[in-house]
């Protein structure tokens, strides 16, 4: 039996001690007893629905300790570049604020019905503050460890960040390089007869003697409009598949030969490059006259 109770019982023995004379009495001594004791019960069970606050933010304390230490524990393992392992921190981190704010409104709860408490008032205060207290100071480092969380996320968004930078420059660089490449592996070739070529302005005849003995030769104003461009670096043969084939342009003889064709001897059917630096070192145009 608490105190309370106690008090009650005793009350209402005296009452009824100094009214057994009086059965009116009596009976009115118990009703006040009991609506006292219907107080005290309501001011007990109050007492005890705020020790239940009480607990459930002690757990949540509790708990949220645990979470502060396993995202402590995360980073302290250099595993925050993780892409999963970003969310769980994440998650965490906005599980223990949830928390917090809810052990804020459970606390302006407490201290809004605790002071239409009795005798309980100040043990019940004291112990509400000293939960404020390691509340005030979680909240202290999960702003610390919040702050060092996006410093981090800040650095690797750098590093992420200089990396892809480093692989643009690198891409733009291995293209400029393919492109010089390619332009000095640039070559241009054509085949046609010597009408053709010279309604193109590619070649002309000159030399002889009143108009006898004159030979092809490339023009100096030649576009290569009309040209086939290839990578010299990576073509060897030149299909030309006509007959009686000549190189009109300057390529040392030893450089090449012309294969005839299997089955017509009489018909070229391509230029095989022997040397290709030696074949390309004086021009980079190949032209073929044929018939």
């Amino acid at each position: 039996m608490t105190k309370n109770r106690l008090f009650l019982a005793v009350a209402v023995a005296a009452l009824a001690l100094s009214s057994c004379n009086n059965g009116e009495e009596v009976l009115l001594a118990q009703k006040k007893a009991d609506s006292l004791q219907a107080i005290v019960d309501q001011k007990e069970g109050e007492v005890d629905a705020l020790f239940e606050v009480l607990n459930q933010i002690e757990d949540n304390l509790a708990l949220i300790s645990a979470k502060y230490s396993n995202v402590k524990e995360m980073k302290r393992g250099n595993m925050e570049s993780s892409y999963n392992v970003k969310g769980e921190i994440s998650n965490q981190l906005s599980s223990i604020e949830s928390m917090l704010a809810d052990n804020k409104k459970k606390i302006a709860t407490l201290n809004a019905r605790i002071s239409s408490l009795g005798a309980e008032n100040s043990k019940l205060q004291e112990f509400v503050d000293k939960l404020e207290a390691r509340m005030a100071t979680q909240e202290q480092q999960i702003s610390e460890l919040t702050q060092e969380v996006a410093s981090n996320r800040a650095v690797i968004q750098n590093l992420n960040e200089n990396v892809s930078t480093l692989t643009e420059e690198n891409r733009q660089k291995d293209e400029y390089i393919a492109l010089q490449h390619e332009a000095a592996n640039r070559a241009y070739f054509i085949v046609g007869t010597f009408k053709e070529l010279k309604e193109l302005n590619v070649v002309n005849k000159t030399g002889g003697f009143i108009g006898i003995g004159k030979k092809q030769n490339t023009t100096e104003s030649m576009s290569t409009e009309h040209f086939t461009t290839i990578d010299r670096s990576k073509v060897t043969t030149i299909t030309i598949d006509k007959k009686k084939a000549v190189v009109i342009s300057k390529h040392p003889q030893d450089s090449y030969e012309l294969v005839a064709d299997e089955n017509d001897p009489s018909v070229t059917a391509y230029l095989r490059i022997l040397n290709p630096a030696s074949f390309w070192k004086y021009t980079d145009y190949l032209v073929v006259s044929t018939k």
